[in-house]
């Protein structure tokens, strides 16, 4: 056995929440810090910036497919490899990510099942509160639809990320962890977010930034992500994103084994 498999092995059960989670939606990769506390906008208010940075949501509503690909990266194991990403309105999403030396993880939903493939755990099914997140996540038209999709919400106040302050959101759905969402007060796009992600092992502590922001048919959203977690880095690097192209929906389905 090769030892980028046994690097992958140490960490499986992380891996297999990420492929759900890389693609929700992250500046410098340090620990949030409190900020003075100031007069704060109400909740309404932060997503309203936010939906207006990136976009608005005619913007937003217009694409019925998105494509993405790119190349992705594990620190400090040094493995590399590349991914490609399908997603759909109704929740729809499929993922491939190849991991030079290890292979393949899939994981996909169809809006009403989730599933997941990969060289350790074999074939699996998502149910209960990992099936609920992968609803969640995967929502084509999540940006626009934040209140929707979690009906309660705290602003909690402002913090550091990096160098920027940020207004911070708790936001609770039924069935689901809750999120912690940044907003740069300035920009008033989402800087990162903390999620804790279900997993067949156990739940996982997940820090996502959202950096290298472009515009894609009106919308701009980040090239890169970084996600953290207690013992290793993935950072996922889009090199390029369609809207429109055509997706069989047997693309979402579990595949037969």
């Amino acid at each position: 056995m090769n030892s980028g498999r046994i690097e992958i092995m140490k960490f499986k059960a992380i891996l297999t929440a990420i492929l759900t989670l890389a693609f929700a939606a992250s500046a410098l990769a340090q620990k949030a810090e409190p900020v003075k506390p100031a007069k704060l906008p109400t909740v309404k208010e932060v997503l309203d910036k936010y939906v207006k940075a990136i976009g608005g949501r005619e913007a937003i509503q217009k694409p019925k497919t998105r494509v993405a690909t790119g190349t992705m990266e594990l620190v400090p194991m040094n493995l590399k490899g590349t991914f490609e990403a399908y997603s759909a309105p109704d929740s729809k999403s499929f993922t491939k990510m190849t991991i030079d030396g290890v292979g393949d993880l899939l994981e996909g939903t169809d809006g009403k099942t989730a599933w997941a493939i990969n060289p350790i755990q074999g074939s699996r099914e998502k149910t209960g509160g990992e099936l609920a997140q992968s609803k969640l996540t995967n929502d084509f038209y999540r940006d626009a639809r934040l209140e929707k999709l979690f009906p309660k919400m705290t602003l909690k106040g402002i913090e550091k990320v990096g160098e920027k302050d940020a207004y911070v959101i708790v936001a609770e759905a039924e069935g689901a962890p809750a999120e912690t969402w940044y907003f740069d007060t300035q920009s008033g796009l989402l800087v990162r977010s903390d999620v804790t992600a279900f997993a067949p092992e156990g739940n996982q502590a997940m820090t996502f930034f959202y950096e290298d922001h472009r515009t894609v048919d009106g919308i701009l959203m980040p090239f890169r992500v970084r996600t953290q977690t207690p013992s290793f880095t993935i950072i996922l690097t889009s090199t390029e994103v369609k809207h429109g192209a055509p997706i069989d929906d047997t693309k979402f389905a579990r595949p037969k084994q």
